[in-house]
């Protein structure tokens, strides 16, 4: 997975925690390129002997050879534990007394926000804290998020990491999001409950389900459709087998559909559940990409526009609430 540490001296660790980011999240919109404020980061438990800290920012999985620097920030002062949101800017105006800002490798002197190429798939955003045994690296105000790494090599004590993650969709995808004020787990029970596919439809399409309650993939329900919602084909009322590709509970369900035509046209529907301030930030995704091209000269994608994707997470908001007052019944 192209560890950028596997090379490196082993060092102790020590924890950093973000208010714009969790562990393993996506970026807010916020430290996207565009917006490009740098994240909000705290840090406790550093090395005994400590004298500075380093911060960098890095993605490992830009298509350069030699991945992508966002953010590198030298000489911050042994008593900072702590950088605010949007530190990192063109001043650095948030960096505490003798900390500065060395060019990212767009060359600029601040934090660059995340910009996947569209279709690369995720991208992860390395996120350290250095603690370091020197007060100063007497690394170059212009130098690169490179020489500051191999100037401190030597001198660090250990390393808080963070990873923060961003996707650009390709062509053939769509993505929306929501925040939705319940629980992941609460949520979930919605996503992998056949009947509750059905209740969140916003196509008009969805008519019934039967099957149990999804736990793994491979599992498979069968919907019966009416396409005379869309009016797109004249294929009337029949039924498909909803196949799970996906299915980590709490976190990520995703789908293919299978119906009476062969080759299937193996288009994927899903849904990201990441935990966030005020409930949990729930992503539908739509993806066509690997659909044949005999597929897409019968029918025109996406199948299910934006707008639907972004009225099935309203009315998914709906549901929860609706069940947390009335649990379904059992079938």
């Amino acid at each position: 997975m192209n560890d950028p540490f596997v090379r490196l001296p082993e060092v102790a660790s020590f924890t950093v925690t973000s208010a714009s980011v969790v562990d393993g999240g996506s970026w807010s919109p916020e430290q996207l390129a565009g917006k490009d404020v740098s994240p909000q980061l705290s840090w406790s438990g550093a090395p005994a002997g400590t004298k500075s800290y380093a911060v960098t920012i890095y993605d490992p999985d830009a298509p350069t050879g030699s991945g992508f620097w966002h953010w590198a920030v030298a000489d911050i002062p042994a008593a900072v534990t702590e950088l605010p949101e949007g530190a990192g800017d063109d001043t650095g105006s948030g960096l505490p007394p003798g900390a500065f800002q060395v060019p990212n490798d767009a060359r600029l002197t601040r934090f660059l926000g995340a910009a996947p190429p569209a279709g690369h798939g995720v991208h992860r955003y390395f996120v350290v804290v250095h603690a370091l045994d020197v007060e100063s690296l007497g690394v170059p105000a212009d130098g690169t998020p490179a020489l500051l790494g191999f100037t401190m090599a030597p001198h660090v004590l250990g390393r808080a990491v963070l990873i923060a993650t961003a996707e650009t969709p390709g062509p053939e995808r769509i993505e929306v999001s929501r925040l939705i004020p319940a629980s992941a787990e609460v949520i979930f029970a919605v996503l992998s409950d056949p009947q509750g596919h059905v209740d969140i439809d916003a196509s008009g399409m969805l008519i019934d389900a039967e099957g149990d309650v999804v736990e793994q993939a491979g599992d498979r329900f069968v919907v019966h459709m009416d396409r005379e919602a869309l009016g797109d084909v004249p294929l009337g009322k029949y039924d498909v087998e909803v196949v799970i590709t996906t299915l980590a509970p709490g976190e990520e369900i995703a789908w293919t559909v299978e119906g009476r035509i062969r080759p299937h046209a193996r288009h994927i529907y899903g849904y990201r559940l990441e935990p966030a301030e005020g409930g949990t930030l729930v992503t539908s995704y739509y993806d066509w990409s690997e659909v044949g091209e005999e597929w897409k000269e019968r029918i025109t994608f996406p199948v299910v526009p934006e707008s639907a994707l972004k009225a099935t997470l309203g009315i998914l908001e709906r549901t929860v609430r609706r069940r947390a007052v009335s649990p379904p019944r059992g079938r």
